[in-house]
């Protein structure tokens, strides 16, 4: 992903500023910009000639009349035209996945730990239902982090959260869970002191969302060979 900081702009004597507003995050899909607005809880394009200007605008390099092109997002008060300066908080930097973390047996998994998976995934789906997005992303990024425990537990620990995840994927819905799932994996992580990433990410042509967690190189939930057809647009440790 990238993040626009701020473009100079000559306009009249005085140098424009333009940044966007905070909780307003975006990427570049193959030449479609996407955004994903926090405050608004929503998804959204632009139009051809406002993308094109926006692109410029991120590379530092405005034509003639880019402007009034961004001019709608600039009247919504996503794009704020100030002589202030301004930045936009950059995201964690997140490595291109390769491969999916391997994962145990559902034998592995055991009652207590099918039953923990349930509960958190139970909690994500009822956060999402009460709160805005934005509340949910924070609530996740701030959430306490166990005492780290060693590589080899690690692992096992890793294999048996994502065997759980897996099992209890057989009796709720394995569509169009993604969000709540990811946010479940990845408070079970942060609870034994492992630090994934939960990653939510967009395709362009055509539009379309989806949400990963991620330790390294390797997704823990999400599917590799799905995650790799998406560009990240936020990104919470």
């Amino acid at each position: 992903m990238r993040a626009l900081a701020f473009s100079r702009v000559h306009a009249s004597s005085r140098a424009r500023l333009m940044h966007l507003r905070s909780n307003v995050h975006w990427c570049d899909c193959e030449g479609r910009a996407v955004f994903l607005d926090l405050e608004a809880d929503r998804y959204f394009c632009l139009s051809k000639s406002a993308n094109d200007a926006f692109l410029r605008l991120a590379r530092g390099r405005m034509e003639p009349g880019d402007g009034e092109r961004l001019e709608p997002m600039i009247a919504r008060g996503v794009l704020l035209d100030t002589c202030a300066d301004g930045t936009i908080d950059r995201p964690a930097a997140l490595e291109r996945p390769t491969c999916d973390y391997p994962c145990g047996s559902a034998g592995e998994a055991g009652v207590l730990h099918l039953a923990e998976a349930l509960a958190a995934e139970i909690r994500a789906v009822s956060r999402l239902r009460r709160k805005p997005l934005r509340d949910v992303l924070a609530i996740a990024a701030n959430r306490a982090t166990g005492i780290a425990i060693p590589e080899d537990d690690r692992d096992r620990m890793l294999r048996t959260i994502i065997a759980s995840s897996n099992a209890i994927s057989l009796v709720t819905r394995r569509h169009n869970r993604c969000l709540a799932r990811a946010l479940a994996v990845h408070s079970l992580c942060r609870k034994r002191g492992i630090g994934p990433k939960l990653v939510l990410g967009v395709t362009g042509h055509p539009f379309a969302a989806h949400c990963w967690v991620q330790l390294g190189t390797a997704v823990l939930v999400g599917g590799f060979e799905h995650v790799r057809l998406y560009s990240p647009i936020l990104v919470v440790e």
